[in-house]
């Protein structure tokens, strides 16, 4: 079970990687992006029969941070990228990515060094289970540590420590969120190398399953983040357009095709802006289907948010697996975001 909170724990830091690239996207003609965005991830896997859910914010201190009592201007700190602290109810886990002019061994000792703080500024005590080097010779520092039996309160208790007050909009969905069985939540910050200007993200992901068979699919999103509407924050915008975007990604071995979606899709033709996107070209295996809600130029609740489409969902390989294909599919998502965006 360790080792899944830490794959979890991966897989969220390369969503937020992928992330402050959109963020860079999003600037044009010398604009200065939004420093606060907020993304529903939704990935359907057709061969696992599997939904994994993801709701975050990301943004500078002004909107999100860790917790108080841990010094981000610290020396060790430098050549560190990224920082992610994720929990579940069975378990959780501190992982460190140091860039690629940092040993194995300097590595370990900087995160030995700040592990205190964390541990103080989290309420949980974290062990060290591993060094390593990834195929870039980036270094991951990686410590487990005792689960939050009682996820719902502790998520909330770290909202209060981690979140501009009063900051809502897609916030709201994460309590709820968090009352699956397999809920984890992830604290993350990240920046360059040498650099202290960081940006941090706040978010709760589950998985759940879809009934299997051949036809029509339905993913209703709301559904999915336990609420009954959805509404963008008025700090992700940008020149009057939302930013907060809502993404779902259909994974499979077979072809599948767009069906329906409440909104309907977007006709920027006929000016109208508001609804989904369907990506118009088949993306490369294993995603097939790749689709976004835009709440575009009006900010105004969305209180169905659904999408239908055809297929065969016939659980063919392992949640193992799953984890490999979301891994795989997080560069496509990023690709698509570009070309919609740019």
């Amino acid at each position: 079970m360790k080792c899944k909170i830490i794959v979890l724990i991966l897989l969220a830091a390369a969503l937020l990687i992928c992330e402050e690239n959109v963020l860079a996207a999003n600037a044009s003609n010398d604009e200065i992006p939004s420093r606060y965005e907020e993304l529903v991830e939704v990935i359907v896997n057709c061969t696992s029969a599997e939904v994994g859910v993801s709701s975050a914010v990301i943004g500078n201190t002004t909107f999100v941070h860790f917790p108080p009592g841990i010094d981000m201007s610290r020396t060790e700190l430098t050549n560190v990228i990224l920082i992610s602290v994720g929990f579940s109810r069975v378990g959780s886990g501190l992982f460190f990515l140091f860039d690629n002019n940092t040993d194995t061994t300097t590595a370990t000792s900087l995160a030995n060094s700040v592990k205190d703080s964390i541990e103080t500024a989290f309420e949980t005590s974290f062990t060290w289970l591993s060094t390593s080097l990834t195929e870039d010779n980036y270094v991951n520092v990686t410590y487990t540590g005792s689960g939050k039996s009682d996820l719902p309160s502790y998520l909330n208790s770290l909202m209060e420590k981690c979140l501009a007050p009063d900051l809502g909009s897609f916030t709201l969905t994460f309590i709820p969120m968090s009352n699956e069985a397999s809920a984890y939540i992830l604290v993350s910050t990240f920046k360059e190398s040498e650099d202290f200007d960081w940006m941090y993200s706040m978010g709760v992901s589950y998985s759940t399953n879809i009934p299997v068979g051949a036809g029509e699919h339905k993913i209703d999103l709301l559904n999915l983040l336990n609420v009954e509407s959805l509404t963008p924050s008025p700090q992700a915008s940008s020149n009057g357009w939302v930013t907060s975007m809502v993404t779902l990604t259909i994974v499979s071995n077979e072809t599948v095709s767009y069906k329906s979606s409440e909104p309907g899709l977007a006709n920027p033709m006929a000016g109208q802006l508001r609804g989904w996107y369907v990506n118009p070209t088949i993306p490369q295996p294993p995603a097939q289907l790749i689709a976004y809600f835009s709440f575009a130029d009006d900010p105004t609740p969305v209180d169905k948010l659904s999408l239908t489409f055809a297929g065969l969902v016939l659980p063919e390989f392992n949640a193992a697996t799953l984890l490999t294909m979301l891994m795989l599919v997080v560069s496509l998502i990023v690709i698509a975001k570009k070309k919609i965006f740019r």
